[in-house]
């Protein structure tokens, strides 16, 4: 029997919007009743993010048409300046009768065209700096993040140095009291670190990859609010070891105070691993590790609720998982991508959380695997949720 694209349930045609260019999505909500109802029930998670200018002239004027009927819905959006056609103009001027209605907007990259006109972007800052929500502003020129931090005090202070200047367009309004997300790529941000921490005291929420050695960032642990911690390698160079100085530091600093830490580069061994499990509020992990050894002190992280591990083959790891879900009773996820696993972990894991866990207070804890492993019986689902990652 045939079927159609009406016979895919509303999830499926929601993913079909998702891949199509926004520019389309007012002429493919037009098609039938069906999408369009879809398209308005599912707004709200369709653009979440949401980028704009990555087109011709005619389609920006539709992606300015979605604009104004899906505005309080976004949360992150990427402004993409560095286009084919002029939008200095009337298309600025109909851009910004549409932004002071963006009231979920927290984050904004601005990507800059290249000897771009300070005027173009001048009154996009004055506007983001009133939106109620505003935690960050990051902006790309030619496709590499800026590699200079200033402080300003005011708007007026910013804008009067990137009349002059390329570089400063990452930067804090009103003395940085709404800037709470900061972003580094692979911009080298060695030369403005102390300034970067004097002058950042409210920002939550740090991502980086290291484009020098990992001591280089110690200073980063000073950030007096920093909540989340993102740490990456460059994979195009392995000269970022040893980690252990930037990991202390963390570890010295941060230890009441951190919840998220990501760090997804080489050289995170058992030292590393035992400054880790020192950070006693930590709530999310994600971490390479080098040797199954370091797997032992992680069982101190008593207030965990989610720990992505990644190990090399080694020998089995049962009992060092086990322990760990023995002692951080508080996990909801547990991730663990290439294991060696034997093939009794899932009995007696079970028997485990039988004994840890309370089912009528706790939500099964979910077991993300990248192997093959037996079936469970279903009476395991109240205490363990296995979900085979292919």
């Amino acid at each position: 029997m045939s079927k159609t694209i009406l016979d895919l349930n509303d999830d499926c045609i929601e993913c079909l919007f998702k891949c199509l260019p926004i520019d389309t999505h007012l002429s493919f909500a037009r098609v039938c009743t069906r999408f369009r109802n879809v398209w308005l029930n599912y707004r709200k998670y369709i653009y979440a993010r949401l980028e704009v200018g990555e087109t011709s002239a005619e389609g920006f004027q539709q992606e300015l048409l979605l604009l104004r009927q899906i505005s309080e819905h976004v949360k992150h959006l990427t402004i993409n300046m560095n286009r084919n056609f002029d939008w200095s103009g009337a298309p600025l001027a109909q851009f910004m009768a549409i932004l002071p209605n963006m009231s979920a907007l927290e984050r904004v990259l601005l990507w800059i065209k290249e000897n771009e006109s300070h005027k173009t972007y001048e009154c996009i800052l004055r506007a983001l700096e009133l939106l109620p929500r505003m935690q960050g502003i990051a902006t790309y020129q030619d496709n590499n993040v800026i590699d200079s931090v200033y402080q300003f005090n005011d708007c007026e202070s910013l804008l009067r140095e990137s009349a002059h200047s390329r570089d400063p367009l990452m930067e804090f309004i009103e003395n940085h009291t709404k800037i709470r997300v900061l972003l580094f790529n692979d911009a080298s941000i060695r030369p403005t670190l102390e300034d970067l921490v004097r002058h950042s005291t409210c920002v939550k929420e740090l991502t980086f990859r290291m484009t020098q050695k990992a001591a280089e960032y110690v200073p980063l642990a000073e950030l007096p609010a920093l909540r989340e911690l993102h740490i990456f390698g460059n994979g195009q160079q392995q000269d970022c070891c040893p980690l252990l100085p930037l990991v202390k530091a963390i570890s010295s600093k941060l230890s009441q105070q951190l919840h998220t830490l990501t760090i997804n580069a080489p050289g995170l061994g058992y030292p590393e691993a035992c400054e880790i499990a020192r950070i006693n509020s930590l709530q999310r992990l994600d971490c390479h590790l080098t040797d199954p050894q370091c797997l032992e002190p992680l069982i101190a992280l008593n207030q965990l609720t989610e720990l992505f591990i990644q190990l090399p083959d080694c020998s089995p790891i049962d009992d060092l998982v086990l322990d760990i879900m023995k002692h951080c009773q508080k996990l909801n996820v547990l991730r663990i991508d290439l294991p060696n696993l034997g093939s009794n972990f899932l009995a007696e894991a079970y028997k485990l959380l039988q004994q840890v866990r309370d089912p009528s207070k706790q939500e099964p804890l979910i077991l993300l695997l990248g192997i093959n492993c037996t079936n469970l019986d279903k009476n395991m689902n109240s205490y363990l949720k296995v979900i085979r990652q292919e």
